[in-house]
């Protein structure tokens, strides 16, 4: 209900009869060669080329043309950027640094950030993804002024504002796998202070992938989403607030499961995947946001922010194995309520010193009720057909092998400080320092019910009361952890002409610990991660800005490295922990060129070197010991580039712009022992679209994805639970038409 009200209101507020809206592609051309990408990587508005922080950053008009409506999607455009599916809950790596807990413990190492509102759960890792200003991806640690936890770097989504006009736009698109997209929004000024923008969409597509069972198809999309916003200006006051409906059901992630030992596929044809038992992804989201800002007439500006966001997730995956004769699930629920709340002061950027500083304050409560639950008994334990046919408590379908019951409690706070420093009109000192302090808390109990989870037990006896003896173990989840840590920036920044900037910095980076359990045995703590890291780049506007030339260097010490192992539930070296330290370097250049009027061209690379420490011995899922010394970290390609072309050709009433890009990627592991079960082969993928847009504000636009139809993994793993190699799949070759009205 809640949803179709929004997207009433954004049918309102799009009527015919609003002033014509300006298209922002209209402003660039207006600009001088390739033009300025405003952004806000360091907390205020400033040049992309002009700010002294590796970041690749993408325009919300740009995405729409491309077709990318998800962060998922997003890897196929940045060489920086790796998204793993992970059944249900994807992570992002930055320059070979991800967290790969996603358990309601862990943190991601590169979050995400929406209008400066960060969360925890990756689950909600696709929503907010329309009428978005841009996306901005900062590579590296970010910990000072942007947030926590951000040791490889952040992805900041910045949804568009309401603006002091009237205008909307809409958007349709349909193609392949029964594709149907909509989008919508619409912008009124209803007084020369106050202006409302509602936006919403609707994406639909079927399963990318066929399954051989009761789920029939996965990798499908089904996802409506809705926004409203309140802007108010008077005087040196701004008020901005936002609510935001989600709403997303689908049968989720399509996995191909191999039995663990077996020949690992080549993937050139993936057939029907094998499915016994039903799968499905619920997320329903409610999202608030708000801030106030005041600039004072002494030159002090003053913004707090906050928000307050809860989801509720029910995941269901299929995870029957080759060793218990039963057809089971695991069900996972969660649902996570998070606060956030910042206050920050600075002065003028214009000073000579410029200063920020605030406070900052997260917190997340989340319920898990989650476990492994059988369906129905199979083989020679089938309730009716099996040889324990009719014995009394033989039949353990319908019961959980394990189930958990927790509930967890994240805090997190923060006092933070950054001073930009003209030494000279060409040279710029940077020092910034934040000290966090985090703390978590779970209380609750694994339940494990020996007969469901591990081998029917009852079977062997029975007594003459048919009773099945108590193979139940409880084991307490309870555990708490307290973190706190500094960390700094140091930054050298020198302008030898106007056009050129070279920069050198200094960043330490902390990620907060944890604890876990596997459900039969007590929690076991984790440390925090530290990394510092050193980089040295330069950007470059040449040629009167036709020609921009951008490269950086870097170097982290990698400490305290968070290793994710999967394992059987009775094994107790399951869990997330500590294994060592590793090394990255690497290099990463971008050139983007204005070749004549009408035609562009981008190439964007990246170079990377990672190493764990000599030494490391871990213990895998089946409790093997290996020594990973000297292995690759996970999701790490050592060469990755894009490359974009597009063409204009003006017409009396328009212009047609054909576009191609691409992406290559080398290969790489998804795990730590750099198995080959596990291991992702190199690959390119490439794009095109062929569009026109008219002088009156329609566009119409054909597209292809993937023209080759490459089956590219996504996710890779070694299941000890269910006793498979897993396999998750980027979508295959997709097509269709769009079409857009702005007014």
């Amino acid at each position: 209900m809640r949803l179709n009200l929004l997207l009433i209101s954004v049918s309102a507020l799009a009527m015919p009869g609003v002033a014509l809206a300006q298209n922002a592609s209209d402003d660039a051309q207006n600009e001088a060669g390739l033009g300025d990408i405003i952004v806000t990587a360091n907390r205020t508005a400033s040049d992309a080329q002009d700010t002294p922080i590796a970041l690749n950053v993408y325009s919300g008009d740009a995405l729409r043309d491309q077709g990318i409506n998800s962060i998922r999607n997003l890897s196929a455009i940045d060489p920086s950027v790796n998204i793993s599916n992970n059944a249900g809950a994807a992570y992002i790596a930055v320059r070979g640094i991800a967290s790969t807990d996603t358990t309601e413990i862990g943190d991601p190492s590169v979050p995400i950030a929406r209008d400066g509102f960060y969360t925890n759960r990756s689950f909600s890792i696709n929503s907010s993804m329309y009428d978005i200003e841009r996306i901005e991806v900062l590579k590296g640690p970010q910990g000072t002024l942007n947030g926590r936890n951000s040791t490889g770097g952040l992805v900041s989504i910045i949804t568009k504002r309401p603006e002091f006009r009237n205008g909307g736009y809409s958007s349709v698109e349909v193609g392949n796998f029964g594709t149907f997209n909509g989008e919508m929004g619409g912008n009124l000024a209803v007084t020369d202070s106050l202006a409302v923008r509602a936006s919403g969409t609707f994406m639909h597509h079927d399963g990318y992938r066929d399954l051989d069972g009761p789920a029939r198809e996965g990798d499908d999309e089904d996802f409506a989403s809705g926004r409203i916003q309140a802007l108010y200006q008077s005087g040196g006051l701004t008020a901005w607030a936002s609510y935001q409906h989600d709403s997303r059901k689908v049968n989720g992630d399509a996995s191909l499961a191999v039995p663990l030992g077996s020949p690992k596929p080549d993937f050139s044809d993936l057939a029907a995947f094998p499915n016994t038992a039903p799968i499905s992804t619920d997320v329903v989201g409610d999202r608030f946001r708000w801030e106030l800002s005041y600039d004072a007439d002494f030159g002090i500006n003053f913004i707090y922010s906050g928000g307050y966001d809860k989801q509720s997730w029910r995941n269901v995956l299929d995870a029957t194995g080759p060793v218990y004769p039963a057809n089971r699930q695991f069900r996972q629920s969660e649902k996570p309520e998070t606060w956030n709340h910042e206050f920050r002061v600075s002065n003028d950027p214009a000073n000579r010193v410029f200063f920020q500083a605030g406070y900052f304050r997260f917190q997340e409560t989340n319920t898990v009720d989650s476990g492994l639950f059988n369906r129905e008994m199979t083989g020679l334990f089938d309730p009716e057909t099996g040889f324990l046919a009719g014995a009394p408590n033989a039949d353990q379908s319908f019961r959980y092998g394990i189930k958990f019951d927790y509930r967890i409690k994240t805090r997190s706070q923060a006092v933070f400080g950054q001073i930009d420093f003209d030494l000279t009109d060409q040279l710029e000192l940077s020092v910034g320092g934040r000290y966090t302090w985090d703390k978590k808390t779970r209380v609750g109990q694994a339940v494990l019910n020996l007969p469901a989870l591990a081998f029917p037990l009852c079977a062997n006896d029975f007594p003459a009361d048919g009773s099945c003896p108590p193979f139940l173990l409880t084991t307490p989840g309870n555990g708490k952890i307290s973190d706190s840590q500094p960390t700094w920036h140091v930054g050298l920044n020198y302008h030898p002409t106007p056009d050129t900037l070279i920069y050198a910095k200094y960043d330490r980076g902390y990620k907060s610990g944890g604890f876990n359990s596997n459900g039969s045995s007590a929690s076991v703590d984790y440390g925090p991660e530290q990394l510092d890291a050193f980089e040295f780049g330069t950007k470059n506007s040449l040629l009167g800005n036709t020609l921009q030339v951008n490269a950086a260097a870097f170097y982290f010490d990698y400490r305290g490295y968070q290793a994710s192992q999967n394992s059987d539930a009775l094994n107790g070296g399951a869990g997330v922990f500590n294994v060592g330290s590793a090394k990255i370097y690497g290099v990463e250049g971008e050139v983007k060129a204005l070749l004549g009027q009408n035609t562009r061209a981008g190439v964007n690379a990246s170079w990377l070197h990672t190493k764990f420490g000599k030494n490391i011995i871990v213990n895998n899922g089946d409790d093997v010991p290996f020594n990973i010394g000297g292995n690759e970290l996970p999701n790490a390609p050592s060469f990755t580039a894009t490359v974009s072309l597009d063409q204009d050709v003006p017409l009396s009433s328009g212009k047609v712009t054909a576009h191609v890009d691409g992406k290559y990627s080398s290969d790489f592991y998804y795990s730590v022992f750099n198995l080959p079960d596990v291991e992702s082969s190199s690959y390119f993928v490439a794009n095109a679209s062929l569009g026109y847009a008219s002088d009156n504000g329609w566009k119409i636009q054909a597209y292809v994805r993937n023209i080759f139809d490459k089956n590219i993994l996504s996710y890779a793993a070694q299941n000890f639970v269910a006793n498979n190699n897993t396999y998750q799949f980027q979508p295959p070759r997709t097509y269709g038409i769009r079409g857009s009205v702005e007014f």
